[in-house]
């Protein structure tokens, strides 16, 4: 079984969506990724190298304007990822992971036109195989239920809802559910307007629940066993200071051995100060990202959040992309 993520990053190029995809991949096992919204025009190699790692393939839908744009990711190491077809608003193809039968992938980034987001269902449609595994995820750009809005005019199930509810109906799909805060993406206008939707989500067949049913994934960072110096520990005023405690011991030998012994001390100790301050920098990222979801939660329930609470989840939000580059910039 493999992990799969869909997020619409609004930005690839930006520092903190390489940051943050690559703490998603190494907290979750991911083997195959869907970005949507790059706002990219073309995207080499090197530009997956930077946001993914070496050993990520890809393939890539540019955007259309200013929006838009459509990114396929997967784990060569995993298995083999074979595009059917591929427009503005998707990217689907066959997944394949060792030894086991392939199942179809798209990612949808789906426009805000009807008429042109039936498109999009009709071209899967045509697509699908039957009886194969189908896993759909991206921003569909629409909703489906009262329940998947919040603010603004009340849902009514109109033909763009009917649509969707069709192709799903057709294909054998349903919607999961997921965990986590009920919506997915809202205005920035003030709280007295604020209007909060459910527009990013998965869809999958069937018989993948009746298999695949309690299934759980998990996985732990692992480290080297041998100490070598880390070029971002001189950017920390607390290194220099050990290097300059350690040295001044005093050693007794030949010159050899006296610089050997400067050198394993001084290593041995920023080894220790580098690990003490990764674990902390890791124990804040566990605190921001639980109290995240809990403001989250509060921020998608009928009352919402106090200004004092909005300022609060901005701030930790911000504070969490610093603690993450600075994780990053430690490991990667």
């Amino acid at each position: 079984m493999f992990n799969i993520l869909c997020w619409n990053c609004r930005g690839a190029r930006k520092k903190e969506t390489g940051n943050f995809l690559r703490h998603l991949i190494g907290e979750h096992n991911i083997s195959i990724i869907g970005l949507v919204e790059t706002k990219m025009e073309t995207f080499s190699r090197t530009d997956v190298d930077k946001l993914a790692g070496r050993s990520w393939d890809y393939c890539f839908q540019p955007l259309v304007g200013r929006a838009g744009g459509i990114l396929v990711l997967w784990n060569c190491a995993v298995g083999t990822f074979n595009v059917t077809f591929q427009t503005n608003q998707c990217i689907m193809g066959s997944f394949r992971w060792t030894s086991s039968p392939s199942w179809e992938f798209a990612v949808v980034y789906a426009d805000k036109d009807r008429y042109a987001r039936r498109l999009i269902w009709e071209d899967m449609s045509q697509h699908h195989v039957a009886d194969a595994p189908l896993v759909v995820g991206g921003d569909f750009n629409c909703i489906m239920s009262q329940r998947e809005k919040k603010g603004g005019r009340p849902f009514t199930f109109n033909p763009a809802a009917s649509d969707m509810g069709e192709f799903m109906n057709a294909n054998g799909l349903i919607d999961p559910r997921f965990s986590g805060p009920a919506f997915t993406w809202k205005n920035n206008n003030d709280a007295g307007s604020r209007i909060y939707s459910h527009l990013d989500r998965f869809l999958i067949s069937s018989s993948i629940l009746d298999e695949f049913q309690g299934l759980k994934a998990g996985g732990k960072r692992t480290y080297s066993s041998w100490i070598r110096f880390e070029d971002v520990w001189a950017s920390y005023p607390r290194a220099w200071q050990l290097v300059t405690e350690k040295w001044k011991v005093h050693d007794t030998g030949s010159e050899v051995a006296i610089l050997q012994k400067k050198c394993q001390r001084t290593l041995k100790a920023l080894f220790f100060w580098s690990r003490n301050k990764i674990n902390m920098l890791d124990q804040l990222k566990g605190e921001l990202d639980r109290e995240i979801s809990i403001l989250q939660e509060i921020d998608c329930s009928p009352s919402g959040l106090s200004e004092a609470q909005f300022e609060s989840l901005r701030y930790k939000v911000q504070l969490l992309k610093a603690t993450l580059a600075r994780i990053m910039t430690w490991w990667g």
